[in-house]
């Protein structure tokens, strides 16, 4: 029985760490209400980044932007929980920890299509989910 706690630790070691790593760089939200038609180019690299690709025809220009939106910054707070049992625990704790961040808590994908007119403005936009569903 011993042996197996030693083993069970010495596979563990390795873990330690990985969800307080995951958890303190994990994506802050992004504030999906600035897209929308009206808004501004500017704006909306100011939202969401540099675009993905930008494609420009006739007087008009599209963007497609990909983003993480993840949690508020005070969730981050759970990083505390997960010092606690790795200390408790000799590092056990990670293999419930570690899978659950990554499954969980690293916020959901998305994708905005976004065509401005000659002034910049957006004239249509697509907020889609990762799996191509709506927003």
């Amino acid at each position: 029985m011993k042996k197996i706690i030693l083993w069970l630790m010495l596979m563990a070691m390795p873990l330690q760490g990985c969800s307080i790593y995951k958890a303190a760089t994990a994506a802050p939200p992004v504030e999906v209400d600035n897209v929308k038609v009206g808004s501004t180019r500017p704006t909306l690299l100011a939202t969401l980044g540099t675009p993905k690709m930008t494609e420009v025809s006739d007087d008009q220009r599209t963007d497609v932007f990909e983003f993480i939106s993840g949690h508020h910054g005070a969730s981050k707070a759970r990083i505390l929980l997960y010092l606690a049992g790795d200390f408790f625990t000799l590092g056990l704790a990670e293999l419930v920890f570690w899978p659950m961040e990554l499954a969980l808590l690293q916020g959901k994908e998305g994708r905005v299509v976004a065509s401005y007119g000659s002034d910049d403005v957006v004239q249509k936009v697509l907020l889609l989910k990762k799996d191509g569903s709506a927003w």
